[in-house]
């Protein structure tokens, strides 16, 4: 039986992606994001904008999926981290 590499793309793009949503509820809950570093979340968008830009240079579509998830998800993060600046509310 062969699996699918896309499959396998899918899956461990997807967890790579969930990574992220936790620390967004999180914030959301403790209006909080004192935490969150700024330069890694603006590393962690460019290096996914990568990994997208690749996935779509290779015509994978999981690559393109989760990728593309992954920078909406980083870039969430850092509006919150603008909006809440650290400071508790």
């Amino acid at each position: 039986m062969e699996i699918n590499p896309e499959i396998i793309g899918f899956i461990a793009g997807g967890l790579s992606s969930a990574l992220f949503i936790p620390q967004i509820i999180k914030i959301l809950r403790e209006k909080s994001a004192e935490e969150i570093s700024l330069l890694t979340c603006i590393i962690g968008i460019v290096s996914s904008a990568l990994w997208l830009w690749y996935g779509i240079l290779q015509d994978h579509i999981s690559m393109m999926v989760t990728n593309s998830i992954a920078v909406g998800a980083t870039a969430v993060l850092v509006v919150l981290r603008l909006i809440y600046n650290g400071e508790k509310n």
